[in-house]
């Protein structure tokens, strides 16, 4: 009789069987295939994060807001926002500050989708710009000092600064300059009766240039780019400080120079770098920063002025009620009255001299150790 063969369909499993197989191991490749795109999106998300937040941080201090953040008490904090380039992320984050010198720049950084986020601090200094300040006036000559002004080389505290002012401090020279010989004394300044001071004239003869336009990591053109007001040459009266809607200090106001009779104020801790391209007089108001002359300066009565003021021409001076309170740097100087019965002062303030350098001061990170990244 015939074996009876009982091997039929076994071709059907082994093609089953390799299906399976095949579909599995493909299976497989696809997974591996999502797993590792998926990463890959994600890794681009973190990316973008991570250079919003790093575009953030540069960005923030690039565009240091002299202003804003460098009157904050310490750990005062004030928000920052932004947008990096092309739109691929956002950023938000603070600016708090730690002392008298450090800040912390805290940014987080998220993806254009926002499914990512990453954050970024950075410590960072103000870069002190160091004007050479020595004297009441500092000035090369030639010049006339007469009428009724005075030179005063004593530390003074201008009233109201005493809580946030250090003790005054050693007196300076009333008068800064490289010959006395080059001074005229007329009227009441004969003999230098007008100048207090410890010594009343100090004749440096190193007095140059770099004495006027060089401010140690900086010069006349790095100076110029802080100003954070720029006045046209030109005739300007009756400077005060000015609020806008929301009771806040309208510091896009041409004529509001900060407020250095009020300083808990609105507009007390305001103190701008001020540039004027060319000549200006100044007829009545008050200011206070950090004043640039690119020409002349004529103060004409009423004017008052606390900080250090920087003259590449010559300060003059005429009129009732004139007052500099802080530096004077004028290359010449002519404070003479000999048509009107009027006074002008010039007094030395270590305090004022400190809080214009400070507003012309810039954030610079640390050299070392100066970023991490948070969590």
């Amino acid at each position: 009789m015939p074996r009876r063969r009982d091997e039929r369909g076994i071709a059907l499993l082994i093609t089953i069987l390799s299906l399976v197989v095949v579909g599995a191991l493909v299976s497989g490749f696809f997974m591996s295939a999502i797993l590792e795109n998926r990463a890959g999106q994600n890794s681009r998300k973190v990316e973008q994060a991570f250079a919003a937040a790093e575009f953030g941080v540069t960005e923030t201090i690039a565009k240091w807001d002299v202003v804003t953040w460098n009157v904050l008490p310490a750990m005062g904090v004030d928000s920052v926002a932004g947008a990096s380039a092309g739109g691929s992320g956002r950023y938000d984050g603070a600016v708090r500050r730690l002392n008298n010198e450090l800040f912390l720049v805290d940014v987080t950084g998220y993806s254009g989708t926002g499914q990512a986020r990453q954050r970024i601090g950075a410590i960072v200094k103000l870069r002190s710009i160091l004007f050479d300040v020595e004297a009441a006036l500092t000035t090369r000559g030639p010049g006339t000092i007469g009428g009724n002004a005075g030179l005063n080389g004593t530390d003074n505290v201008p009233p109201g600064w005493d809580a946030t002012c250090p003790p005054a401090g050693k007196a300076k020279a009333g008068l800064r300059v490289p010959n006395e010989d080059d001074i005229k004394w007329t009227g009441n300044c004969k003999g230098t009766a007008c100048v207090t001071g410890d010594p009343k004239v100090y004749e440096d003869p190193f007095i140059d240039d770099d004495t006027f336009f060089d401010y140690g990591d900086g010069d006349w053109e790095a100076l110029k780019s802080l100003a954070n007001k720029r006045i046209p040459s030109g005739s300007f009266q009756n400077l005060a400080p000015s609020l806008d809607g929301g009771g806040d200090c309208n510091i896009s106001d041409q004529k509001n120079w900060g407020d250095p009779l009020n300083p808990t104020g609105p507009c007390g801790s305001y103190y701008p770098v001020i540039y004027v391209d060319g000549d200006i007089t100044l007829n009545t108001g008050m200011g206070q920063g950090l004043l640039l002359v690119e020409g002349d300066l004529s103060a004409q009565g009423g004017f008052e002025f606390y900080g250090i003021v920087v003259v590449r021409g010559s300060l003059k001076s005429a009129g009732n009620g004139n007052k500099f309170v802080g530096g004077v740097l004028a290359a010449n100087v002519q404070l003479d009255d000999n048509t009107l019965i009027g006074t002008v002062g010039l007094n030395y303030s270590a305090c004022a001299v400190a809080r214009a350098q400070q507003a012309a001061s810039a954030g610079s990170p640390l050299r070392s150790r100066g970023w991490v990244q948070l969590f």
